[in-house]
Formats: C-alpha cells, sequence, structure tokens
C-alpha cells in the first residue's frame, strides 16, 4: 500500500517513477462518470452525460485528438 501512494505521489513529477498523468486523468474521468450518472443524472441525459465523460477518457489517453472530434462534429469538408 505505502508503494501504490509512493508512486502516486510521484506521478506529479516529470521523471518515470511514477504511474502515467494520462492514465490517472482518464481513470479519474471513469470514476467521476460511473459516480455522477448513478447519483445525480436523469435517466433522459444519461446518454449525453456517458458520451461526454468517456470523450474526455479518451481525450486524455490520446486514443482521440481534439482535431478528430472538431471534424466530427462539423463533418469532413471536401478541399480541393
Amino acid at each position: 500500500m505505502k508503494e501504490l501512494f509512493k508512486k502516486l505521489i510521484a506521478s506529479f513529477d516529470n521523471h518515470s517513477k511514477g504511474f502515467s498523468s494520462r492514465k490517472l486523468s482518464a481513470f479519474i474521468g471513469v470514476l467521476v462518470a460511473i459516480y455522477i450518472t448513478q447519483k445525480h443524472v436523469e435517466s433522459s441525459n444519461l446518454e449525453v452525460i456517458l458520451v461526454t465523460w468517456l470523450g474526455f477518457s479518451l481525450l486524455c489517453l490520446g486514443i482521440v485528438t481534439a482535431e478528430q472530434i472538431i471534424t466530427f462534429k462539423n463533418g469532413k469538408k471536401d478541399e480541393q
């Protein structure tokens, strides 16, 4: 348990002794999504909230980029 806390604290430094901050951010995003959807969201808004928080997690992990989200939202423009 002590080693876990050491690595967690070391995650905020600029060396490789701790966990990845991207992974920690994505993990916190998923935990917040679970908590908020269970406690504070009506069933009519559930889908929008889940997509928002899971999208944040994907951004933190680098699986999805902001450019991809903007292109998806606005549609792809044909440039010639």
